[in-house]
């Protein structure tokens, strides 16, 4: 499975990218939401994406909008990681969108990916 992984910090983006890979999965990185648009819109989509909340550029509450008011996008299940848990409950919605506080449990991350990329 190809994922995308979207975080500003690139230790994160490397963790992440080690157990995705450790997992048997494929990981592109980028570095803001402004990148990770370009990729989503122009390459073709990855089974997943992992998405920082609190991004320089883009919000990640508002690439996910972004994502779901698109066509080509839509159906891409979205992971969100974030600092601000308490903040992005409303991002949830149990089926496309999942919401994991940093620091994020490994056990709970890998479950969640499971579930989103069925």
């Amino acid at each position: 499975m190809r994922v995308l992984i979207v975080d500003d910090d690139p230790g994160v983006r490397r963790l992440l990218q080690m157990i995705m890979e450790r997992a048997g999965h494929e990981a592109d990185l980028a570095g803001d939401g402004g990148e990770a648009w370009h990729r989503l819109t122009t390459a073709s989509l990855p089974r997943l994406l992992i998405l920082d909340r609190m991004l320089p550029d883009i919000d990640g509450a508002d690439l996910v909008a972004r994502i779901r008011a698109d066509a080509r996008t839509a159906h891409l299940p979205v992971l969100v990681l974030t600092a601000a848990a308490g903040t992005s409950g409303d991002l949830d919605d149990g089926v496309l969108t999942r919401v994991l506080p940093k620091p994020f449990d490994l056990d709970e991350l890998r479950g969640l990916i499971s579930a989103l990329a069925g």
